[in-house]
């Protein structure tokens, strides 16, 4: 009988996907995988709220963002923070948005250098990855970025004007969702607080994580003036985010099973109070929509009153040239 040969299948490529919620040290650490030779974004995009550059990959967020406004859940909106529907990703409406990323990240994967991209949304859309990775024959290798959630709290307040509470809930939301996503899959966990203790660990960490050598030379990027910890104006957060926090932290190379079943749990919560949160977010957005048709109400009584006006010269005019 004659032998059976089989085709090894053809190994997967990686792709390094950063994840964390926003202010979590997700920029630092995209430099630090640029650095190492990870081709994380096309441009590094400085700004005044991260002066060496956000490292990422705008078409990437920009299409992340499409998926959230299709629910409502825009990063910027008041909205955002509420959960998305069961088996959001099955919605028709993901399907082309996610080939378009699939066509970006074709397109964009060199084949000789390791592909990475950071964007915080993606701790909120990885149940979408799977099936879009699987078209492109690629594997994840995740390092999740995790910062005390009293930090972020404090800096998302400063920068976005949300209050202290809402700003903990979505961090809290943030890392449940990514821990779910993630799994019991390997991971790379990065510490924000441990970038300014130990940076060469870290380095040595994140090389072993995407298997490319690390340099003595990149501790300089570490900048000790850009932290911007306030351990005296934090407000407290809830016992289980900071519970999330430790738990994370503690991980070595896959998040243990309490901890994804905690995920989970907040998750469950999440879905079971949507309805007084989405309650408690129309309400506000309602009486901005009233004041903007008032608005407009008077904008709208003020030109009738100019065209009557207008109106009424004209007549004169013409009566006292008659």
């Amino acid at each position: 009988m004659p032998s059976r040969t089989h085709k090894a299948a053809a190994p997967r490529r990686r792709i390094v996907m950063v994840l964390g919620m926003h202010r979590s040290g997700t920029s630092l650490c995209a430099n630090m995988l640029q650095e190492l030779g990870v081709d994380m974004a096309e441009a590094q995009g400085t700004s005044a709220a991260n002066a060496r550059g956000h490292w990422e990959r705008p078409r990437i967020n920009d299409l992340h963002d499409e998926v959230l406004a299709l629910f409502g859940r825009a990063w910027n909106a008041p909205t955002h923070h509420l959960a998305l529907p069961d088996q959001w990703w099955t919605d028709p409406r993901v399907a082309p948005i996610s080939e378009t990323i699939a066509a970006y990240v074709e397109k964009t994967m060199s084949a000789d250098r390791l592909f990475g991209f950071k964007d915080p949304r993606t701790a909120r859309l990885l149940p979408m990855w799977p099936n879009l990775l699987d078209r492109l024959g690629a594997e994840p290798v995740y390092v999740f970025c995790v910062r005390d959630p009293a930090q972020v709290a404090r800096s998302i307040t400063a920068r976005d004007r949300l209050a202290g509470d809402q700003a903990a809930y979505r961090w809290l939301v943030y890392n449940a969702q990514a821990v779910a996503g993630v799994g019991r899959a390997h991971v790379c966990v990065v510490r924000y607080e441990d970038w300014f203790v130990a940076p060469a660990a870290m380095i040595a960490r994140l090389a072993q994580a995407v298997g490319l050598p690390a340099r003595a030379d990149m501790v300089s990027v570490v900048d000790e003036g850009l932290r911007h910890d306030a351990l005296g104006a934090a407000e407290p957060v809830p016992a289980l985010a900071a519970d999330m926090f430790r738990q994370i932290g503690a991980t070595g190379d896959r998040f243990d099973l309490k901890l994804t079943e905690q995920a989970a749990t907040v998750l469950g919560c999440e879905h079971a109070v949507l309805p007084f949160l989405r309650d408690a977010a129309l309400l506000p957005l309602s009486v901005v929509e009233q004041n903007r048709a008032i608005k407009d109400l008077h904008a709208l009584i003020e030109r009738l009153r100019a065209e009557v006006h207008a109106g009424k010269q004209a007549v004169r005019f013409e009566r006292d040239t008659a």
